[in-house]
């Protein structure tokens, strides 16, 4: 919901800007009424389209339609792709508007700035609604472990999370390619985060199954369900209920042999050695609050049981949310999660990261450490609310696990 009040402000501020520039760049200039008449139908239609797009939402919910769902997702990336790029030209150039009062001249030097601002805007948002969404990277790291047996020395885990299948422009494409470049990494274990689909199982056809079963991996695949995976968003529960829903991805994952782990451990052995895979459940409590905090309290000693003390225990979370009770619960000296996806939008300088999941999330992408335990959130390859991810493409970890000591993150 705090997703939909921000769009629905943003078009709001959008409609604000579209009269500035209508009275700075077409009426200062003495433009026809007829292109007057063009720039009007044009602002009204684009900044208010998003709101009918937001209406259509739960609609679209009840017909199950990836298609229209789709639609709605390009509406809103048209929209930030129209709206932010002016919004950025407004802001930059408003100072000559004083300048001008002052001096009694004209002044365009900001307005000149803030229109190579807002072409450079465009070409990024444009760059995230198509390349950005689609380019695959591989994030690779190193981490060392007292208690890894060594056996499992140089034990390769590839992680992949939330696809939103149905969301997904050319999805058996994409799919092919994402599982190409999981396998080309040769990793003894394959993890997936959760939310393989975007609202229904349907969204996992026989021609997407048909793709992810050809994902290889030395010790197995395994996976844990999301928020996406529950059936919640289905509006027509007595058609589709959301049981029917999770028995549904479920069956389908474990058909291609992988294990779907619901709070529950399973062992993995090499030679003598052996190594515990943990899976949990989507806290109940984040169900349609997503984005909130976990007030804590969850009772995990059902799973904790499960692994034996100083076993070495990689674990899998789709919500970053659950680690501390996670910590609290002795699981996961290496946990991985995602649900996050960085909100599909990522300031880099140099070390320094920027994303507005940080006003919602308080670990929201890459590597954490806390008492001696890890926390990798990967940044997911798919996108929910708009088609484009702009400085976080779709990722594929791959974490090599080492026995020895631990080193500091650097």
């Amino acid at each position: 919901m705090a997703i939909f009040f921000l769009i629905l402000v943003s078009s709001i501020v959008a409609l604000w800007v579209d009269r500035y520039i209508y009275r700075r760049l077409i009426v200062s200039r003495g433009v026809g009424r007829r292109w007057k008449a063009v720039y009007i139908i044009y602002a009204v239609l684009v900044d208010t389209m998003v709101v009918a797009a937001l209406v259509a939402y739960n609609t679209v919910l009840d017909w199950e339609s990836t298609a229209a769902m789709r639609t709605i997702l390009w509406i809103i990336g048209i929209f930030f792709l129209n709206a932010v790029p002016k919004f950025i030209y407004t802001v930059v150039s408003l100072p000559d508007k004083l300048r001008t009062g002052k001096s009694g001249r004209p002044s365009h030097i900001f307005g000149r700035i803030g229109a190579v601002l807002a072409v450079g805007c465009f070409l990024w948002i444009g760059y995230g609604l198509t390349f950005g969404r689609s380019e695959i990277r591989v994030e690779r790291l190193e981490l060392t472990f007292d208690n890894l047996p060594p056996s499992f020395d140089g034990t390769r885990v590839a992680v992949f999370a939330d696809i939103h299948l149905g969301n997904v422009v050319n999805h058996d494409r994409f799919l092919g390619r994402l599982c190409d470049t999981i396998n080309n990494l040769r990793p003894d274990i394959i993890v997936n985060g959760g939310d393989i689909v975007n609202v229904n199982q349907w969204e996992l056809d026989e021609t997407a199954l048909d793709i992810l079963g050809g994902l290889k991996a030395r010790y197995g695949i395994f996976a844990v369900l999301g928020n996406h995976d529950l059936g919640i968003y289905i509006k027509d529960t007595v058609k589709t209920s959301p049981r029917h829903t999770i028995e549904q991805v479920t069956a389908k994952q474990e058909r291609l042999g992988w294990h779907v782990l619901r709070d529950a451990s399973v062992p993995v052995v090499s030679g003598k050695d052996t190594i515990y895979i943990t899976g949990l459940d989507y806290p109940d409590e984040l169900i349609f609050h997503s984005h909130s905090p976990l007030a804590g309290g969850r009772d995990l000693s059902h799973v904790s049981r499960e692994i034996p003390t100083d076993a070495f225990d990689l674990a899998i979370t789709h919500a970053p949310q659950l680690w501390d009770e996670m910590l609290k619960a002795g699981i996961g000296d290496l946990t991985l999660a995602g649900h996050v996806h960085s909100m599909q939008i990522k300031f880099r300088m140099g070390k320094l990261r920027w994303s507005p999941a940080r006003l919602f999330y308080r670990r929201w992408s890459g590597l954490y450490e806390e008492d001696g335990k890890y926390l990798y959130i990967n940044d997911g390859t798919g996108y929910v609310m708009f088609p484009m991810r702009i400085g976080t493409r779709p990722e594929v970890t791959l974490i090599t696990l080492r026995c020895g000591v631990k080193t500091d993150i650097r």
